[in-house]
């Protein structure tokens, strides 16, 4: 009698230790997946960085467009996503805006393939009014998961009201995120 008293004893306390155990699992687990996915949510806050790159770009060039990849160092694409390039127009007077893809360079893609990548249209048109420097939505690139580590550039060619203003080269990287930030969120 006295072995199978110590036998449930033993059993019910290995029980509680599994219990607490896999409680403590999750919990870490839990709380590990918060952390990192907070901390990943932290490099998201796009909108204000689009806002200041923009801002940063116009003091730089003192250009009246200017696009995201226009700056010194290429900006990155991730594959696997759909991936916005922005223009903000500082416009003078009210005036009509054109942004196109002049020309597609990838180191290892050709311009072909590239293109098949652009989600709608390759351009960007509209009225632009003075103080409205809010950054627009001139390209969509849903890059393919399995795409290579790449360099491409971009050539935009920017009229307004029908007349050429610039026609700058826009430089960008496709980058993945990396195995635990595209695993953990």
């Amino acid at each position: 009698m006295a072995n199978k008293k110590g036998a449930v004893e033993l059993s019910v306390s290995t029980i509680v230790i599994i219990v607490l155990a896999m409680s403590m699992l999750i919990l870490g687990m839990v709380l590990v997946r918060s952390i990192m996915c907070g901390a990943i949510g932290m490099t998201g806050t796009i909108n204000t960085k689009v806002n200041g790159e923009i801002n940063n770009l116009f003091d730089a060039t003192g250009a009246e467009v200017a696009c995201i990849g226009a700056g010194e160092t290429p900006v990155a694409l991730v594959p696997g996503k759909t991936n916005t390039i922005y223009c903000s127009i500082k416009a003078d007077k009210t005036a009509e805006y054109n942004i196109k893809v002049k020309s597609i360079e990838g180191t290892s893609y050709k311009e072909a393939e590239i293109r098949k990548w652009i989600v709608g249209d390759d351009f960007y048109k509209r009225t632009v009014a003075p103080g409205d420097d809010a950054p627009k939505k001139f390209l969509r690139l849903d890059i393919p998961s399995n795409a290579n580590q790449d360099s491409i550039i971009i050539g935009v060619e920017v009229y307004k009201e029908g007349n050429l203003i610039s026609s700058p080269d826009l430089d960008f990287k496709i980058q993945s995120l990396g195995l635990i930030k595209a695993t953990v969120c």
